[in-house]
């Protein structure tokens, strides 16, 4: 294929992943994930005020109901706000476009590895992937790893592929800016320093031994990575520190390291019992957690892949040990080395995909492995193409049904609603609205998230756990007792309206009104 062809095949193929991100964003997914409602009133707040909803100075993590939340993701969608404004494009637009950087740089990463083919089976792949379209579909502040890890291992890469072709070279510059890249990935995750902390020991130590020749030089090279490394590692250490120690909170000029009202240190723990349930855990990469980033019937990266990933995961053992043996450096080793730090990291602390979503990167790239490395075993040209052609009906057909059931729900029934209760209270009347209201199922930043208000009247309203139940007239639980004269507002998935509708259990008649997605519950 010539160079104009690809770039064009590439450029249509980029296009279309884009598209697959962006287009109906502020609609699908419909319903919001609570830690969305947090981010985008944090990022409003940070634009707005230079602190977060809790009135924290411009802090290195943002306070989000009992824990921390991501600084990365935080300060991206913050900007946004500032020159958009906040609503729901704002605050999901950071997520797709750390997507489409995934897809770019993790194309761009095979194309090291495999060349044009490896370009356009990454973009192919990643750009139609369940996981990869649906994480970068909704505000989690943590699958930003993703795209800022992807960045990082392609420079390493380079850097590694480098130093192999000329080990005499300084390449100062690369290292530092792989130092960077880790550093940043820091800020995209709480617990993303478990993941850095592993991949880095295990790839710096062989790249320092992989041979005897310039071991000097590769040991000032490694410094020059280290150094930024640690210097951006510096706020999230005061962190931990502040959070696990119990220390005061620190406010410089430039940021602030807040105590939390929770210590989420907590969460990495280590036991039999535990390990046993995440081993079990660690098929849902493959399969479905049943949540935010794989489909039940379409899984993270469909069917067909976890056999090809299999097939890949072997292949590159069988190339690393071979790149060992004589004393070369080794992108499958490199990928090998970040599996096994997710791998551990989610051991320790994770449950869901989205607390693993720096491995989805790998598991892409052994896939397209296993896709060459079985292709491989053809022979004859019509085999070859035969297998193609299987790849392409089996992906074709895995993802058109995919994106029906995904882009086209039938059942859009979900608890919470952007400016849902909005339009619930809409219906009242001003009598009505200035009655006491009960907004069941939701948590106030819910409703604050459209009608936001400064970091420290909020905070003024919230309960020791950093919830905020009650303001004004506005009840963000269930009544402690039924009076009648109360207006109750529910989603339509929930099970209030049978509770509601049951004179018998509330000790009253009310009559409805209704919204697409909210009920509303009132006596005349």
């Amino acid at each position: 294929m010539s160079k104009r062809r690809l770039y064009i095949c590439a450029g249509i193929l980029l296009l279309a992943a884009s598209l697959l991100r962006i287009c109906r964003i502020a609609a699908v997914p419909l319903g919001m994930h609570i830690d969305e409602a947090g981010l985008g009133l944090n990022a409003w707040s940070i634009a707005n005020f230079g602190t977060d909803r809790y009135g924290n100075f411009l802090p290195v993590c943002p306070s989000n109901f009992y824990g921390e939340q991501s600084a990365f993701y935080t300060y991206f969608c913050a900007l946004l706000v500032k020159l958009f404004g906040l609503n729901i494009v704002t605050l999901r637009m950071p997520a797709a476009l750390m997507g489409i950087i995934t897809v770019l740089f993790g194309a761009l990463l095979m194309r090291e590895k495999w060349g044009d083919r490896g370009l356009l089976a990454g973009l192919t792949l990643l750009g139609i992937f369940p996981y990869f379209i649906m994480s970068s579909r909704y505000a989690l502040d943590c699958n930003s790893m993703l795209g800022v890890l992807t960045v990082s291992l392609f420079v390493l890469v380079r850097l590694l592929k480098k130093a192999c072709k000329h080990p005499d070279r300084r390449l100062y510059g690369y290292f530092a800016l792989a130092g960077v890249l880790l550093g940043v990935t820091l800020y995209t995750y709480i617990i993303a320093a478990l993941v850095v902390s592993v991949f880095c020991v295990l790839w710096g130590l062989y790249y320092l031994f992989y041979r005897r020749e310039g071991r000097f030089l590769r040991f000032r090279q490694l410094l020059f990575l280290a150094i930024p490394l640690w210097v951006l590692a510096v706020p999230p250490i005061l962190v931990f520190a502040v959070n696990y120690f119990d220390l005061d909170p620190i406010v410089t000029p430039f940021f602030s390291v807040p105590k939390m009202i929770t210590n989420r240190t907590e969460e990495v723990a280590l036991s039999l019992s535990g390990i046993l349930v995440k081993l079990k855990n660690l098929t849902y990469p493959f399969t479905s957690d049943g949540k935010y980033g794989s489909s039940d019937r379409y899984w993270t990266m469909y069917l067909l892949s976890p056999p090809l990933i299999a097939a890949g995961v072997v292949h590159s053992i069988v190339r690393s040990v071979k790149d060992l043996r004589e004393k070369r450096l080794s992108t499958d080793l490199l990928v090998l080395f970040l599996t096994l730090a997710e791998g551990f990291m989610f051991l320790l602390c994770g449950y869901y995909n989205y607390h693993i979503n720096g491995i989805f990167i790998a598991l892409a790239f052994f896939c397209v492995n296993g896709i060459f490395a079985v292709g491989g075993l053809f022979r004859r040209r019509f085999a070859g193409m035969a297998w193609a052609a299987v790849l392409t009906i089996c992906y074709g057909v895995s993802f058109a049904g995919f994106s029906v059931e995904y882009f086209f729900p039938k059942n859009a029934a979900v608890f919470q609603i952007y400016g849902g209760v909005d339009q619930a209270l809409s219906l009242l009347s001003p009598e009505q609205r200035a009655r006491e209201i009960y907004v069941l199922d939701e948590v106030g930043e819910f409703y604050f998230l459209s009608n936001p208000v400064p970091p420290d009247e909020f905070v003024s309203h919230c309960n020791e756990a950093g919830y905020l139940q009650d303001y004004q007239n506005l009840h963000f639980r269930a009544p402690e007792k039924y009076t009648g004269e109360e207006i109750l507002v529910c989603n339509k998935g929930s099970g209030w309206q049978g509770v509601f509708s049951d004179e018998g259990l509330t000790g009253y008649s009310y009559s409805m009104m209704e919204t697409e997605h909210y009920y509303v519950f009132y006596r005349k």
